[in-house]
């Protein structure tokens, strides 16, 4: 070691045993330890607090990992989400402000049930659909409230759509599209009615007996008014915007959105339910016809039997008078006793000739009519007794003989309008097995000339027929059995 050195060396010792380990400045270094501790336990604060800063840096960074103009945006349950959602915010997103805005709407869907992105909801009921985004343009279709479709160009005042087959123009103010939409799901989803079978009757009213106004084939859809659901029937709306019903045995319903109708559709509906009231209305025409005839035959027979009756009292008042004078000889017992007797011969006589109408000639059938005839028996008097199943085989046997439903005992059955029967969902199961052993049996029987309701042709439970309008029907069961 220099000299040099061992002189700075002791100097240092000297100045420390003088200025720093010497108790006249105690107080002044114990400060000067304090101080250093405060300086050293900020930077150990600034340090943590450092680190926490860049940790949460790091979790930001994978809440928005962003690769060029492209930001991936995670949420909690990202299943939410649909693809076309994360795809337009990919689109829109160009700088911080927008993905801020973007990420928060986002989040906002994943929190909301439905996902209508790139879709609309009609919120106004008949909205047309145009062929150019204009009032001049072609109506090509028509939305009714709550139907839905996808969004092709949205638009201030017109939006471009498809729903359904229809694509076009409607007004951007009969719409909400994408979160809009999503928020107003469960306020404008209606609920969508199937037919279930073919040929189902819609009806003017929710009645068996209403006037039917359309066929529905099967699965042909509707839109449900909830409103006018009554007892085992909903009330529908068809495609040309009018209202009906349908029964609730022969259609199933859901929750879902409509979609729009084509022009062509509602034309083809409208002359649908024309071609059926016309229909309807000559079969009125036809049976108030009918009608009057057998009013003014009863009028004319009623007219006659009365003349007879005043004839028949005129030439028997004096007999009375003196049969009332005189007493009965033994002579005149015999008479009446013999009179007795043949008045029941005559009442055996016409049973007989009553038993020889009922046997009808037989009907050739094939296997597969038989278990036909038996099965639209089986739906519409399953529950009947016998006889009322009789008759109902009967009445479609009826109906063949006169040709007017159709030459074949098919015909007869699926003719429109006539047996419900045969829309029911049994009806298929019944055709393979009969549906009972008594309703083959009717069935057999009438195929084989056993007719009990010789000449009726239509028959309805009896509780809902004015029987004093009718001049021949027969009760049989709870169907009353009459010929028009």
């Amino acid at each position: 070691m220099s000299r040099k050195t061992r002189l700075k060396l002791n100097r240092l010792k000297f100045n420390l045993r003088r200025y720093v380990f010497s108790g006249r400045y105690f107080v002044r270094n114990a400060l000067i330890v304090m101080i250093l501790a405060t300086v050293v336990s900020i930077g150990v604060v600034g340090i943590s607090l450092l680190k926490t800063e860049k940790q949460e840096e790091a979790e930001a960074a994978e809440a928005a990992e962003t690769t060029g103009e492209i930001t991936v945006l995670h949420v909690d349950e990202p299943s939410m989400i649909a693809d076309i959602s994360r795809t337009e915010l990919d689109k829109i997103i160009k700088d911080e402000q927008k993905v801020e805005v973007s990420a928060k709407e986002a989040v906002v869907l994943a929190q909301t049930k439905y996902d209508m992105t790139g879709k609309f909801i009609a919120t106004e009921d008949a909205v047309n659909i145009r062929t150019t985004a204009s009032e001049d343009g072609n109506i090509v279709g028509r939305l009714y409230k709550g139907g839905s479709g996808e969004v092709l160009e949205a638009g201030k005042e017109w939006t471009k759509i498809k729903s359904g087959d229809v694509t076009g123009y409607v007004a951007t103010q009969y719409i909400v599209t994408d979160l809009a939409a999503s928020e107003k799901v469960e306020e404008l989803r209606g609920a969508i009615a199937t037919a279930t079978a073919q040929n189902v009757c819609i009806r003017a009213e929710g009645d068996g007996e209403a006037d039917i106004l359309y066929l529905a084939a099967q699965g042909e859809k509707f839109i449900v008014n909830k409103d006018r659901n009554v007892a085992g029937w909903y009330g529908v709306r068809l495609d040309d915007g009018t209202y009906g019903y349908i029964s609730t045995e022969f259609a199933t319903i859901e929750d879902a959105f409509s979609t729009a109708v084509s022009v062509d559709r509602i034309d083809s509906v409208k002359a649908a339910k024309e071609e059926i009231a016309d229909k309807v209305l000559a079969g009125k025409e036809e049976a108030g016809k009918e009608e009057e005839e057998k009013a003014e035959e009863s009028e004319e027979t009623q007219s006659e039997s009365d003349e007879k009756t005043a004839e028949v009292k005129e030439e028997k008042q004096p007999e009375k008078q003196e049969e009332k004078k005189e007493e009965k000889t033994e002579e005149k017992k015999i008479e009446e006793t013999t009179e007795k007797q043949e008045s029941e011969e005559v009442k055996e006589e016409k049973k007989e000739e009553e038993k020889e109408e009922q046997q009808e000639e037989p009907v050739e059938a094939e296997a597969s009519d038989l278990y036909l005839l038996a099965a639209i028996v089986y739906c519409e008097a399953g529950a009947e007794p016998y006889d009322g199943q009789l008759a109902v085989a009967n009445v479609v046997l009826n109906r063949l003989r006169t040709g007017k439903w159709g030459s074949t005992l098919e015909s007869v059955i699926y003719a429109p309008y006539q047996f419900t029967g045969c829309q029911m969902s049994s009806f298929k199961t019944a055709l393979k097995t009969g549906g009972t052993s008594s309703c083959l049996k009717a069935a057999q029987e009438a195929l084989n000339g056993n007719n009990n309701v010789p000449g009726y042709l239509y028959f309805r439970p009896y509780k809902n027929v004015a029987l004093d309008k009718l001049n021949d029907y027969q009760i049989i069961g709870t169907h009353v059995y009459y010929r028009n």
